[in-house]
């Protein structure tokens, strides 16, 4: 399995690296503070689908609407 070309090898390195530096206390609030980046991150990308998505519908009817006129 590999995550972004990273194999597990090379994960568990890092995990262990991490543990290391970090400690085992500093360690837990990283990375609760790394999924609450990775969460809002998400959510804003969602956000901007989802408004992309509608901008894209109401530029659709619009350019349904002047089709309809020109004809």
């Amino acid at each position: 399995m590999e995550i972004f070309g990273v194999g597990q090898n090379e994960v568990f390195i890092i995990a262990l690296l991490a543990v290391i530096i970090l400690g085992p206390e500093r360690l837990v609030k990283v990375a609760r503070e790394a999924g609450k980046l990775a969460r809002n991150v998400k959510a804003y990308f969602s956000s901007l689908s989802d408004e992309l998505k509608s901008e894209m519908e109401i530029l659709d009817e619009v350019k349904k609407e002047t089709n309809d006129l020109a004809k």
